[in-house]
């Protein structure tokens, strides 16, 4: 019978071979999961054996991870602004530059401003966004919106497991189509599908091959769902209200022109931690009629 022990040091080897990023991690993680121990409890009980049903388990997980399939799908799982979310291949994967976007908007929603913040956020995909924004700040109201049935399934789960369902209303539409043109949310926040076509065939291949395709690409030059999103934006924003936008490297500057052309102000552009410009803010300008 197989130990732990035996059981790492295989899918180590195997991981290894195949060049996945981090053998040593994607094993200890993956025998977690078929335990359902936490990585911890792994390398503690490394002598522990391995029950013949788990040992097979492990290696068809093991094999599947060696051939490229990405290691938060076969766990079902990855952490994001602390918290952990169900992932399923009906979703990307949850990235750290987008907390960038959280973080912004979080530190938006607490600089003053209306007691019970409104926001939406467009394309929630595993709902990591509008959790982890509702989950943080306790007095706001969220909608979540995704084209995908499957998608907004996960994402209602995962608000479960995080005790913001009651503060989250989930719709299936496309953008904003769903909502009259009127002055509805404070906030609007949204990580679009932004990688060109032109770029398919170098995306890494756990990403090209099994993350979903209309999660990914924003059409020929990636900017397909910005110049859908944007002009939908101002009429539904509250005077005063902000737009957040996730951005692909180098679509700064013609994601700004955009968001100008709708009336919107530029408030400020943050880069991530290798200096790419991710999060685009914007911000309705009061009118002075507005009080």
């Amino acid at each position: 019978m197989q130990t732990i022990a035996s059981a790492r040091a295989w899918a180590v080897e195997e991981l290894r071979r195949a060049q996945v990023e981090s053998p040593a991690l994607a094993a200890d993680l993956l025998i977690g999961q078929v335990l359902g121990w936490d990585r911890v409890r792994v390398l503690g009980h490394t002598e522990q054996p391995v029950r013949h049903e788990a040992w097979i388990r492990l290696q068809d997980l093991v094999l599947r991870r060696a051939r490229g399939e990405p290691l938060h799908y076969l766990t079902g799982e990855r952490e994001f602004y602390g918290l952990p979310f169900r992932v399923t291949p009906d979703v990307l994967i949850p990235r750290p530059e987008t907390e960038i976007l959280v973080e912004k908007a979080l530190d938006l929603l607490g600089a003053g401003g209306p007691s019970r913040p409104r926001f939406v956020d467009v394309g929630t995909g595993s709902g990591c966004i509008a959790i982890s924004i509702a989950h943080e700040n306790p007095s706001t109201i969220g909608w979540a919106v995704d084209i995908s049935a499957a998608a907004l399934r996960v994402a209602q789960d995962n608000a479960a497991r995080h005790g913001v369902a009651g503060r989250i209303q989930w719709i299936q539409a496309d953008l904003l189509e769903c909502f009259p043109p009127t002055p509805r949310f404070d906030m609007i926040v949204c990580n679009p599908p932004y990688v060109p076509l032109a770029e398919y065939d170098s995306l890494p291949s756990d990403v090209r091959d099994y993350e979903p395709h209309k999660a990914l690409f924003g059409g020929r030059s990636g900017l397909e769902v910005y110049g859908r999103l944007i002009p939908e934006v101002s009429s539904r924003l509250a005077s005063g209200g902000c737009l957040l936008l996730e951005l692909g490297a180098g679509q700064a500057d013609e994601i700004r022109k955009l968001v100008e052309s709708e009336g919107l102000r530029l408030e400020g552009i943050v880069n991530d931690l290798q200096g790419i410009a991710r999060c685009l803010v914007g911000r309705k300008v009061p009118r002075r009629d507005d009080g």
